[in-house]
């Protein structure tokens, strides 16, 4: 018993596949600098200090709690 294999004919066309962008250290680089330089980043973020302050402040006692229990077992041995 003998079987057929059929191989179809590529109907696609072959085209250039568009590469993906790649970005540029330098080029990163200068765009971070000219934002920092040029845009009211400092300003917008000190409108948003009381909110950043709470979240610092809820951070640091999250991470005193967590570890809490470990300074005590090492404090009790």
């Amino acid at each position: 018993m003998q079987s057929k294999i059929i191989f179809f004919e590529n109907i696609f066309k072959m085209e250039t596949i568009d590469k993906p962008k790649t970005f540029h250290p330098a080029k990163l680089l200068h765009k971070f600098r000219r934002f920092i330089e040029d845009s009211d980043w400092d300003e917008r973020l000190l409108k948003y200090e009381k909110y950043i302050n709470w979240f610092s402040y809820g951070l640091i006692a999250a991470s005193a709690l967590f570890f809490l229990p470990v300074c005590i077992s090492i404090l009790t041995r």
